[in-house]
């Protein structure tokens, strides 16, 4: 009986050791600061994939025909307005425009002497009138071969960059046969397809930020164009934002993304940047503070950005409240204190 009676005081004391134990390694809550969130209305942002394309291009060539001797550009050059780009040999119009000036000078010099006789009435009104025609003749003649040296050069029409050169020195130019190709870069467009959803929400004249990943860089721009005819298979709508490019950082090509923020109301859910916890998974989550004090693990989208250090995430509902401070000791069901 003895031996019984101390066994279970053993055990007794074993146990209240276990259990003193347990208290003392018990961890502490973790003080953390917590933020309730309210649902807010912001104005609605939208966001599409866009192309950066030239303002104009032009297909430029000769207007007549010829031997081509000179190329002054090269494919990749910017070029100003007006600058020269090629030429043809001349010398067949250069003779040409000499035998029209002689026809000139003879019919201005024949024309000067039968109108004085006419005056006098001594020519006939019909003889004088063909000696009229004979001098607006030509006249005309020498002004298209005078046109005729002209178009045997070839100038910018306007400023941009040259993207195709399709001539050779010594080859053929024929009469509307493209020599050139020049996109005009001073301004260029980045186009967006919008759906049918959201197409009424854009307005012309609407500002839009253009962000381009190749530079790293996000610039202005305004709606100038809305297609009012929809694709036929994407049922998308085509939107033009200009935007300015004196610079000419902005080439062709491009792959840009457009943020347009319109005027339609939208309820917005928005946390502390800081309270966003992303893992190794790049899973994006915060803590919630639960009814029991413990810390709830909550997975949540980031969609967007609201301010200088705030997120907009979907997953929440009006009231959570979040932790905003000691996230990186907590783990899910953590105990936790204001």
């Amino acid at each position: 009986m003895l031996r019984t009676t101390v066994g279970f005081a053993v055990v007794a004391i074993l146990m209240m050791r276990c259990s003193a134990s347990e208290q003392k390694t018990a961890p502490a809550p973790v003080k953390v600061s917590v933020l309730e969130i309210k649902q807010r209305d912001a104005h609605e942002q939208l966001s599409y994939s866009g192309t950066i394309e030239p303002d104009n291009t032009a297909q430029i060539g000769f207007a007549v025909s010829g031997v081509i001797n000179t190329i002054a550009v090269q494919e990749g050059q910017p070029v100003k307005q007006g600058q020269f780009l090629a030429g043809i040999d001349a010398t067949e119009y250069s003779e040409a425009l000499a035998i029209a000036t002689a026809s000139l000078d003879q019919a201005q010099d024949l024309h000067k002497r039968l109108s004085a006789l006419y005056e006098k009435g001594s020519l006939p009104a019909k003889d004088y009138i063909e000696i009229k025609t004979r001098l607006a003749q030509a006249q005309a003649n020498k002004h298209i071969n005078a046109k005729h040296i002209a178009d045997s050069r070839l100038y910018a029409p306007m400023t941009g960059i040259v993207t195709a050169r399709l001539i050779e020195r010594g080859s053929m130019a024929a009469p509307g046969a493209p020599a050139f190709t020049i996109v005009k870069t001073d301004q260029v467009y980045a186009r967006i397809s919008v759906p049918e959803s959201e197409i009424g929400a854009l307005k012309k004249d609407m500002t839009a930020r253009v962000y381009i990943a190749t530079l790293r860089d996000t610039v202005a721009g305004k709606i100038t164009i809305i297609n009012p005819v929809a694709d036929a298979t994407s049922n998308t709508y085509s939107v033009k934002i200009r935007i300015a490019n004196l610079t000419g950082r902005l080439l062709p090509g491009m792959i840009a993304t457009v943020i347009i923020h319109t005027d339609r109301p939208v309820p917005l859910m928005t946390v502390p940047a800081t309270a966003v916890v992303r893992d190794a998974n790049d899973v994006t989550y915060l803590f919630l503070r639960s009814e029991s004090n413990t810390a709830l693990r909550k997975r949540v989208t980031v969609t967007g950005i609201a301010g200088d250090n705030e997120v907009v995430v979907t997953g929440l509902e009006n009231g959570d409240q979040v932790i905003t401070a000691g996230m990186s000791r907590l783990k899910d069901g953590s105990a936790i204190a204001l």
